[in-house]
């Protein structure tokens, strides 16, 4: 009974995740809230120099080279240590999110802050969920003191919100197209996650 319980949680939050992005589908589809308004004129008056940089050298890592760069890093440092499976599933999630966040990007159609397009949802922001999300939810495969597994969970979890939060920043995405990001990487994330342990609770 415990078992069917766990299982029927996740459903039911992957659910509302999924009723959320609908949500926000449909908002981008609209001219921008005031609030999406506000909130991105605010961080776009902003000029903290200090503030600049860490969010110019954010934003990078989530150019096509460098995300390219770092992936191909990730998977190769999970080949060797022996956790081929999960290597191959990192590759498949990101080809994943990629592929999909485009076309969303192209049906959504919608115009930048700084007047460019495709502004929902934020590539960055879906991209780096699945990639930090992934190797948060595989890190205890790596790391067996908890201490550093806490920390390393923690390091991964502020480097992807900072990445999100300069895309608002540098005024090239809404609010509302990080959070759209955010919670479709979040729907790529969590399968893939189930896929990745299934051989694992069949053996068990």
């Amino acid at each position: 009974m415990p078992h069917t319980s766990t299982r029927a949680f996740p459903l039911a939050l992957y659910l509302l995740i999924c009723l959320g992005f609908i949500i926000l589908f449909i908002i981008a589809k609209n001219p921008p809230s005031s609030l999406d308004t506000a909130i991105s004129n605010y961080f776009q008056n902003l000029n903290v120099p200090f503030l600049n940089a860490v969010m110019s050298g954010a934003s990078f890592l989530g150019e096509t080279w460098p995300s390219i760069l770092l992936a191909a890093s990730v998977t190769v440092w999970l080949w060797v240590k022996g956790l081929r499976r999960e290597a191959v599933w990192f590759v498949i999630a990101l080809l994943a999110v990629s592929s999909t966040t485009s076309l969303i990007k192209n049906i959504a159609d919608r115009t930048r802050p700084n007047g460019e397009e495709f502004s929902f949802i934020s590539g960055h922001t879906s991209y780096f969920t699945v990639f930090g999300g992934y190797l948060v939810v595989n890190f205890q495969k790596l790391v067996h003191q908890i201490s550093l597994l806490t920390l390393g969970r923690a390091v991964i979890i502020t480097i992807v919100a900072i990445i999100a939060f300069s895309r608002i920043y540098l005024g090239v995405h809404w609010p509302t197209d990080v959070l759209g990001g955010f919670l479709w990487g979040l729907i790529v994330l969590i399968p893939v996650s189930w896929a990745v342990d299934s051989r694992q609770r069949i053996a068990a």
